[in-house]
């Protein structure tokens, strides 16, 4: 569209030049003259596109001011030669004003070129009628110009927004699949993993036990799937009652004492997606980066805010998590509850429990 933009000024300048050279010959201008005046047309034809055709959107060039001179010196010179028949050029020179010089200065520049074409032609001898008529030609024609290399302008511009737009999403596409990925699978391998090493220690002793370690670390990887699958289109509802439960077993089966408390009442399906993903995050980092012994999660309402705490004894025997930044969990976390109005503290406690904890109002996460 731009492309065609730019034909459709430069045919429309061509035009005013074809109708130029008409009226020349129209009026019976002698030969010499016209074969003066075709070329000036020309260099005005020349002139007009230099100052139509670029993007306005930038810094002006150096040479506008030059460029710019020449075409008025080419608009009103050659009325010494050609008389009335050189009325329609003016107009050019106007829509080249409106267009190079800024704010009211343009405006009133462009006014004074049908001023001063009312003038010429009263004192070339036309009435009051005709030299209104040919000034107010002029201005129509400046605006005619205007618009188009504007127009053209705005296409320009529209299709640069268009583009940056077009990255834009892609990126934050990219961001998606990259964080629902971490956030969704961390856990899930982690869980996988830590499955893997139970029935390795179990398959010759308890064999029994073993096969239902099996059973539960295929319901994981079969879970994990099924989020693969999903990220592909969307980030799913999650439940977080489920995923306390899932979270539960886990730990039962890794021997960490778990103490749940959860008091907080149905929640709508935005805050329970983002707390699943905490409580992911939370338990992930806690199999892969400690060896706790006891674990404390708990869910309530106080006051319109949700919180969501998470508590392990792994300090005692490995650096903290809050301390491991080779990730970007904890940074998908805040990013997830920020969109809800929400906030997120992980940091280590001097009894040697680390703690984590998510806040999200309820009224943000109507919002």
């Amino acid at each position: 569209m731009p492309r065609l933009g730019r034909v459709i000024v430069a045919l429309t300048t061509f035009g005013y030049l074809a109708l130029a050279i008409s009226s020349m010959a129209g009026r019976h201008v002698a030969t010499s003259d016209i074969a003066l005046g075709i070329p000036i047309l020309i260099l005005l034809f020349l002139l007009q596109n230099l100052h139509s055709l670029p993007n306005r959107g930038g810094a002006r060039p150096r040479y506008w001011i030059w460029t710019l001179s020449a075409q008025g010196l080419l608009t009103y010179i050659p009325f010494l030669i050609f008389k009335e028949s050189w009325v329609g050029m003016p107009g050019f020179f106007s829509g080249s004003l409106l267009l190079w010089l800024p704010g009211a200065a343009g405006w009133i520049s462009a006014g004074s070129v049908s001023v001063t074409l009312f003038l010429i032609e009263k004192e070339l001898g036309a009435d009051s009628f005709t030299s209104f008529y040919y000034g107010c030609g002029a201005a129509i024609i400046g605006l005619s110009i205007f618009g188009l290399t504007r127009l053209v302008d705005l296409l320009v511009e529209v299709q640069r927004a268009r583009a940056e737009l077009a990255r834009l999403a892609v990126a934050q596409e990219r961001d998606r699949v990259a964080r629902d990925l971490h956030d969704l699978l961390g856990y899930s391998l982690s869980a996988i993993t830590l499955k893997g090493e139970l029935v390795y220690r179990l398959v010759n002793s308890q064999p029994e036990r073993a096969c239902e370690e099996i059973s539960t670390m295929l319901a994981i990887s079969r879970q994990a799937l099924s989020d693969v699958r999903m990220v592909a289109s969307r980030y799913r509802d999650m439940s977080l009652a489920a995923e306390i439960a899932a979270t539960r077993a886990v730990l039962v089966s890794a021997d960490i004492a778990t103490v749940v408390t959860v008091d907080c009442g149905p929640l709508e399906d935005r805050v329970n997606t983002v707390l699943s993903t905490v409580l992911r995050e939370g338990v992930s980092n806690l199999l892969r980066h400690s060896k706790a012994q006891h674990c404390v999660i708990e869910v309530v309402l106080d006051k319109g805010v949700v919180r969501l705490r998470l508590e392990n004894d792994g300090l005692n025997s490995s650096p903290p998590v809050a301390t491991r930044r080779d990730g970007r969990g904890l940074d998908n976390l805040c990013t997830r509850l920020g969109e809800l109005g929400g906030t997120l503290n992980a940091a280590a406690a001097e009894d040697g429990w680390f703690r984590l904890v998510a806040l999200v109002p309820l009224a943000g996460a109507a919002a």
